[in-house]
């Protein structure tokens, strides 16, 4: 569980900061002199970050529990029917395509520019429809290979990963159409810079949770890192 137990100091730390400037442990009542000596309030985080950040730490943390679960039941390499690679590389680098768009479209939503702004966003979208029909792929060429979800614990893991993982980027999608929908008649405006922002966030999580994920169930160089964080603490 060392995977999981970092994750909790990660978020801790992460977290620490933000709390110390709210000023939790501040007794306004006790404090002397006139309303005007007293400190500022801190600046508030928009309601929309806060959730979609809150969302994402317990995304994150049920699939650190579920892959330090499968690296504890499956043994490194215990696949011996593997997805064509090559497929898997190309999805894996159209997320990052999608990652790459979506900051670009952040910048474009910064300076106010409609047309780029709509471009990078359809681009971002193609992207990430282009990795669900990838993985859509490899589940039917493994099924056709013989590992079905029913064929053993690797196997039943791996589409439990995968599908969770999916079913969370095709909800990025959507978010997605909606920002877009949006951005097209008010690319300038605070919200539809902060909801490519938003976008930009969920998805370069999902891309980390996913190259997590490729390492641990494929033959990866990295694999050997991710069974080693996710052994017993």
């Amino acid at each position: 569980m060392t995977l999981v137990l970092a994750y909790l100091a990660a978020l801790a730390a992460l977290s620490a900061p933000w709390l110390m400037r709210q000023r939790l442990g501040a007794k306004p009542w006790l404090e002397t002199g006139s309303a005007l000596d007293l400190p500022p309030e801190p600046a508030r985080i928009p309601a929309a970050r806060l959730g979609v950040t809150v969302l994402l730490a317990a995304i994150g943390l049920l699939f650190a529990l579920l892959v330090a679960a499968y690296a504890m039941r499956v043994p490194r390499d215990a696949w011996q029917i593997l997805p064509d690679p090559r497929l898997l590389w190309l999805t894996t680098a159209l997320l990052v395509l999608a990652s790459f768009a979506l900051h670009a479209g952040r910048a474009a939503a910064e300076r106010g520019g409609r047309d780029a702004l709509l471009l990078w966003l359809a681009a971002a979208g193609t992207a990430i429809l282009g990795f669900l029909v990838g993985q859509a792929l490899a589940w039917r060429n493994l099924l056709a290979l013989g590992a079905g979800p029913a064929s053993g614990a690797g196997s039943a893991f791996f589409y439990l990963l995968t599908a969770l993982h999916a079913l969370h980027v095709g909800g990025g999608l959507v978010a997605l159409g909606a920002v877009a929908r949006r951005a097209a008649g008010a690319p300038g405006t605070e919200t539809a810079r902060l909801g490519v922002a938003l976008c930009a966030l969920y998805v370069d999580a999902l891309l980390g949770i996913w190259l997590v994920l490729f390492g641990l169930l494929f033959r990866t160089p990295w694999s050997g890192w991710i069974y080693a964080l996710c052994s017993p603490a």
